[in-house]
């Protein structure tokens, strides 16, 4: 437990080091006055928070250069069939070709699992984001080392400090003299849900407290269920995300909706990586965005567009998020919150 303030008190300012001012300071010069047309292929629809500030993240990055962009919304999340992605998929290819980019980022593992695959082998350097399976599950990596991937495609990786989140949540429970024993990890049944479980289940796990994996959630009655038993089962709650929860009328219930009902009925300790989820009533985050996934690469990019080859463009993820924390719910469940937290975090009402 002392390991765990540890860390706690002086992870938390660490992770506040890192941003995408910083970054840029890394960016290689611009080059001329050359324009270049890039494609962005958005998994989701632009009204999602994490799909939001994708674009603004890209054209941040690639600042100084003379930029011609179009983006296209699969839109996903809303319709999560295979059959909706397969047309989507068709629709996309062929608003490419009219485009003519050259270079195409694919954001999230539905986009980049059926746009970027499809150009693997070619000249044209795609950049991925978002992706949370691993890239050689999708063939992405040609070569034995994601330093060096080979190919047309590299990018980003969507990787949650998990272990450390825990450990900042271990340390609040062990300041406010409460158990915790049992952390449960909750999350909506869409595809990247069950895929960024598959990968948290191959973590090592690095504590005596246990975890224990929600089936995934589809319904809203369920999840209300769930959140009720939990209440007086579970010391702890985990959750990913909560897009594709639906209603009765099997539409999906906005996460507001959800996250209200939460912040008036959970009674224990949640951590999230969402900031909208702390925003809108979960205690705590280890915060991972859509705008700094896409800003980093788009540094990539940048490397690629100037004259480094995509295959010599490292595969990795970005560095650590900053913390968030919801005041009001924190007083709610009766938390005290140790000043190095106050001092490093994000601050929701």
């Amino acid at each position: 437990m002392i390991r765990s303030l540890i860390l706690f008190f002086c992870l938390v300012a660490v992770g506040c080091c890192y941003s995408p001012a910083v970054a840029g300071e890394l960016r290689p010069p611009d080059s001329g006055g050359r324009e270049y047309r890039i494609f962005m292929v958005n998994s989701y629809h632009p009204e999602y928070f994490w799909s939001a500030q994708q674009s603004q993240g890209i054209m941040d990055a690639l600042s100084g250069l003379r930029v011609v962009s179009h983006e296209y919304f699969m839109d996903s999340k809303r319709h999560p069939e295979e059959e909706w992605l397969a047309q989507q998929k068709e629709i996309c290819l062929a608003e490419i070709a009219a485009f003519k980019p050259d270079l195409i980022f694919t954001g999230d593992d539905n986009a980049t699992r059926t746009i970027a695959t499809h150009f693997l082998g070619q000249s044209l350097p795609v950049v991925f984001y978002g992706v949370n399976a691993e890239p050689e599950s999708y063939g992405l990596v040609t070569s034995s080392q994601r330093q060096a991937p080979g190919g047309n495609v590299t990018g980003v990786l969507e990787r949650h400090f998990f272990n450390l989140a825990t450990y900042k949540l271990e340390a609040l429970c062990h300041v406010n003299n409460i158990s915790f024993t049992k952390l449960y990890l909750l999350t909506d049944d869409s595809y990247t849900s069950i895929k960024l479980f598959e990968l948290l289940r191959s973590e090592k796990w690095e504590f005596e407290v246990e975890r224990v994996f929600l089936p995934p959630v589809g319904g809203f009655a369920q999840y209300q269920s769930l959140i009720d038993k939990l209440n007086h089962s579970g010391n702890a709650l985990f959750v990913y995300n909560l897009q594709t929860i639906k209603g009765v009328d099997g539409r999906a219930v906005d996460y507001r909706e959800i996250l209200a009902w939460t912040r008036s009925r959970l009674k224990i300790p949640s951590i999230t990586f969402h900031q909208k989820y702390v925003e809108e009533g979960l205690m705590f985050g280890l915060l991972v965005s859509g705008y700094n996934q896409a800003f980093y690469a788009a540094l990539k990019a940048r490397k690629i567009l100037l004259g480094t080859p995509p295959g010599e463009v490292s595969i990795e993820a970005p560095p650590q998020g900053a913390a968030a924390l919801n005041k009001t719910t924190t007083r709610r469940l009766g938390f005290k919150v140790p000043l190095d937290l106050l001092f490093g975090a994000e601050i929701f009402e």
